[in-house]
């Protein structure tokens, strides 16, 4: 039996495979929403992502969260990405860490995260509508959801939302992520979403909260781990907060120089465009 469950493990994980040619584009492209939305329309990105047309902006004047949703043609792909926090409505959002009921899915009876909810259901809409028009054309296969810190959140939030509009194809690389509900939230996540990839760097402080400790929050699966010299490594699909991955280090020992670079790229607009 137990060897049965070991094959049964291997086998989830090789059918479970994050793509690095995506992760490297989306890194760019959440790179790219630092940008801010005045400069969407007309930034020209370094490749792998200069093939982006950006085709709606995502704006939310109560939270200030920005974003774009684009195409790259050659890959099939739709893009969702959110800007991380750049100001201090952002940081009002991140720090609101009272969590509320989980509504989009009643049969999760979780809670997530109340800044977090509220700025993604704030722009949900919008997001679905021009997701749904894009998809009509039939010239998109997948729909890559992307973010890094509090963009990061957001958009594992907004994969969710548009999981709930039967919209197939749905797949998130972020880069950065804080933890955003509790360990129910976390396993239905999983359940949900099956691309769904979340990178940490080295001893980035801003997976490690809000802590575990503080009111049950906890991450889902899906993590990849590079570690001080870039290397990546698949961490359990099991165990979520992965003792061998990003969470070996306690939170004194974190650092926010390493929340600012992945994949060997700093998360910058000047970085990410020409």
């Amino acid at each position: 039996m137990y060897f049965l469950f070991v094959c049964l493990i291997l086998f989830l994980q090789s059918i479970r495979a994050y793509n690095l040619d995506e992760a490297t584009i989306a890194v760019f492209l959440s790179g790219a929403a630092y940008c801010g939305k005045e400069n969407y329309s007309n930034m020209t990105l370094r490749p792998p992502a200069n093939e982006l047309e950006v085709k709606r902006i995502i704006y939310d004047v109560k939270s200030d969260l920005q974003g774009y949703i684009g195409v790259i043609p050659s890959r099939k792909n739709i893009y969702v990405v959110f800007r991380g926090s750049s100001s201090g409505l952002n940081w009002v959002k991140d720090l609101e860490i009272k969590k509320i009921p989980y509504d989009t899915f009643s049969d999760c009876n979780c809670n997530i995260h109340k800044g977090f909810y509220e700025s993604t259901l704030a722009v949900k809409d919008e997001v679905i509508k021009e997701v749904k028009l894009l998809l009509s054309t039939r010239q998109y296969n997948s729909v890559i959801v992307s973010g890094h810190s509090y963009g990061a959140a957001v958009s594992q939030i907004m994969a969710m939302e548009l999981i709930k509009e039967n919209i197939g194809g749905v797949q998130v690389y972020n880069f950065g992520q804080p933890r955003i509900g509790d360990t129910t939230y976390a396993n239905y996540v999983n359940k949900k979403i099956s691309n769904y990839w979340r990178f940490t760097h080295n001893k980035d402080i801003v997976p490690h909260v809000p802590t575990i400790k503080c009111i049950d929050y906890y991450h889902s699966c899906g993590e990849i781990f590079e570690n001080e010299s870039g290397q990546l490594r698949t961490c359990s699909m099991t165990e979520c907060e992965d003792k061998t991955c990003a969470d070996q280090y306690d939170l004194k020992e974190t650092n926010g120089d390493d929340h600012k670079v992945y994949l060997q790229h700093p998360l910058t607009c000047e970085s990410s465009t020409i």
